[in-house]
């Protein structure tokens, strides 16, 4: 909006350089122009205030369809004003002079005045077709028509406004009917989200029972060769107890063949020592034997008391004490005897 500085009984106003200003004076223009700055006397003046920048009004229209389905379209037009004194003839762009705001709302009846000069193309397309086709292709048909038919309408020129750009925003149904058109979309949707679901379960089922069966064959292979890591090592064992065994039974055939050996020397030892003390014994008792044949031969022709004499000198000579005696009367009889016979001899 203008500012408006007040001196005294004066009054200034300044506008923006988008803003058109139009300063009547006794009813009449006296003066107009875009970012103005100037003094007036407010008891004879009129200040009316209209924007020269584009300005965007978007607007909601609710019509039916030719299978009478309530569609809702948005609107956003784009407008300037093209001649302000048209403009200011047919709408109220007056402002306070005290303030430099507008007295009324003018843009938006603007606003409105573009929402109704819009239904009519906007109808006209929509009671025409079904509400399917009219969702599905109907923002950029209604765009044109409503484009083509503000263009050309004479009331807008009329006004002094300009029509730069239309945009059909959306051009949908009732929720509730949205909604249901929505839904074989909605659950083909989710039926392929349900599919890839599926197989993504699927996928991971599969794989897990492929990492099982990586699992189960790897513990197979795992107790396959720990069946072999035993039976090797059995192996292993038994061949070292073989050899043990081998190692001590070659150790006792050569502890046994040398025990023989010393057995077979230390028997020969033997056999040649007693074969030599027998010889020496033989020799021996053969000396022994001479000497006794001998000593009999000797002891033949002596009598027998003087053998008898001897043996008890031999005797004698062997005992230490004698403690008792014993002389059979045989013997006492014959020695008497022999000492009488050699007393009457003599």
């Amino acid at each position: 909006m203008a500012t408006i500085t007040r001196f005294a009984f004066l009054r200034h106003l300044r506008a923006e350089p988008n803003q058109y200003v139009l300063h009547y004076k006794g009813g009449k223009l006296a003066r107009e122009g875009k970012g103005l700055a100037y003094w007036f006397n407010p008891l004879s003046a009129a200040v009316a205030q209209l924007p020269v920048e584009d300005c965007e009004s978007t607007f909601l229209l609710r019509e039916r369809s030719a299978d009478f389905q309530e569609i809702s379209v948005q609107v956003t037009l784009t407008y300037r004003v093209a001649d302000p004194q048209l403009a200011a003839a047919r709408v109220n762009f007056s402002v306070a002079l005290e303030t430099g705001a507008w007295k009324e709302q003018p843009l938006e009846r603007l606003a409105n005045l573009w929402a109704q000069r819009a239904q009519q193309p906007t109808r006209a397309y929509l009671v025409a077709v079904p509400m399917v086709e009219a969702a599905r292709v109907g923002a950029e048909v209604i765009c044109n028509a409503v484009d083509q038919a503000l263009r050309t309408d004479s009331e807008i020129q009329a006004m002094g406004l300009a029509l730069v750009s239309v945009r059909v925003s959306s051009v949908a149904p009732a929720p509730d009917v949205e909604k249901a058109l929505q839904t074989p979309t909605r659950e083909g949707i989710q039926a392929k989200a349900d599919e890839a679901v599926f197989q993504r379960r699927a996928l991971a089922v599969e794989k897990e029972r492929a990492i099982k069966e990586n699992e189960l064959a790897t513990e197979i292979e795992l107790a396959r060769r720990q069946e072999q890591l035993i039976k090797q090592q059995a192996a292993n064992k038994l061949l070292a107890i073989q050899q043990e065994s081998v190692a001590e039974m070659t150790r006792l055939e050569a502890e046994l063949t040398r025990k023989e050996t010393q057995a077979a020397a230390h028997s020969r030892e033997v056999v040649v020592r007693h074969e030599g003390e027998a010889a020496a014994r033989k020799i021996q008792l053969e000396a022994e034997n001479h000497g006794e044949a001998g000593r009999l031969a000797i002891y033949k022709d002596v009598p027998s008391k003087v053998v008898l004499g001897l043996a008890l000198r031999e005797v004698g000579q062997k005992l230490q004490s004698i403690q008792h005696l014993n002389i059979t009367p045989d013997l006492l009889t014959q020695s008497l005897k022999h000492f009488l016979e050699d007393q009457a001899g003599k």
